[in-house]
């Protein structure tokens, strides 16, 4: 009896995983027929300059959607990373224009600074029990009445060269920022899989009170996350500033739509649970691939932001879907195991 309620329990798995690379080859193939079909049109698109203006011009919301993909799966939302990610822009600038501090202890003290934020995220989640939803929007417009009185809405500018290079530098001829995202993306992703503690969180996501009674330390992994999370967005806001040889309030304006985009287009369900760090990965290439057309036909950039959230409201309904399909299989087999169960008894008795 227990080695058929495990073949039932592995075989549904393997239906899960198989649907969820059905999605991403999905997405894969639209994302080719974009960019050969934009290729073909209005030509330039298939060189190396655009490929790294395009991986460029979505780098940095991609770096927070990595962090987001935790917080999704988890269970939760955090609408306070573009916020965050435009504090780090600003304290790293002025630790080193006013305070005078070196390159790297700046950039230390601002990523820490961050991690702090966003531990203050999960334990306010987890003290008061308020959803994250209202906490990480609190603390969104907080950080944002700081951004603006600490730079009276102006610029800060001047940086030194070695500051620039975390945003211009090339490793191997590729940009910092590119390679600091294929490296995380990658490390983040291993232990997404494979980790014991970061597996936790699918079992919050999936059902808080059953990971409770497992005796998951819930209010640890929370923290946790939403402190990763802000990490992500200090550390693309610090390199965001680097790029741009400045750093201003309004950087990063609707970045979280963007983060939270790529999550729910690369597959996860936001009603957490579910999601990949390549799903994401994919759904940060694909906005990017449709940014791209976009500017290479000269459309009204307006646009844009309509298909954006057209395709973001799509994935989150194919998201659901899939995800009460996937509970209807898990129901009949636990009621198979249930029928197995009882005949098993009668068959004894």
């Amino acid at each position: 009896m227990e080695r058929a309620g495990k073949l039932m329990r592995t075989n549904f798995m393997n239906k899960k995983l198989s649907i969820a690379w059905l999605q991403y080859l999905g997405l894969i193939t639209v994302i080719l027929l974009i960019i050969f079909l934009t290729h073909a049109v209005f030509g330039n698109v298939l060189t190396a300059a655009n490929m790294r203006v395009m991986a460029m011009n979505m780098v940095f919301e991609a770096i927070m959607a990595l962090g987001m993909t935790f917080v999704i799966i988890l269970g939760g939302i955090d609408l306070s990373v573009a916020s965050v990610f435009a504090f780090a822009e600003i304290l790293v600038a002025k630790l080193m224009m006013e305070a005078g501090l070196p390159v790297p202890l700046a950039v230390i003290i601002t990523i820490v600074a961050c991690c702090g934020i966003g531990m203050i995220n999960g334990f306010m989640i987890v003290a008061f029990r308020v959803h994250p939803m209202v906490i990480t929007l609190g603390t969104l417009l907080t950080l944002r009445g700081i951004n603006l009185a600490i730079t009276d809405g102006r610029s800060i500018s001047g940086f030194s060269d070695g500051f620039h290079w975390l945003g211009q530098g090339k490793i191997f001829g590729i940009d910092f920022p590119i390679v600091f995202f294929v490296v995380v993306a990658a490390i983040l992703g291993f232990l997404l899989a494979h980790h014991k503690y970061f597996r936790q969180i699918y079992f919050i996501g999936g059902s808080e009170r059953s990971a409770r009674f497992s005796g998951v330390s819930i209010s640890r992994v929370k923290i946790s996350i939403y402190a990763l999370c802000a990490t992500l967005a200090g550390c693309a806001g610090v390199m965001a500033a680097a790029k741009y040889g400045a750093a201003h309030w309004g950087h990063g304006n609707m970045a979280e739509l963007k983060a939270i985009g790529s999550v729910a287009i690369g597959g996860a369900d936001m009603m957490g649970g579910s999601g990949t760090i390549f799903g994401t990965v994919l759904g940060a290439m694909f906005l990017a691939v449709v940014h791209n057309a976009f500017v290479t036909s000269a459309v009204n950039p307006f646009w844009y932001d309509i298909v954006n959230g057209a395709m973001l409201l799509i994935a989150v309904l194919i998201s659901r879907f899939i995800a009460k399909q996937n509970d209807r299989k898990m129901k009949s087999v636990r009621q198979q195991k249930i029928e197995q169960s009882l005949q098993n008894q009668k068959s004894v008795t």
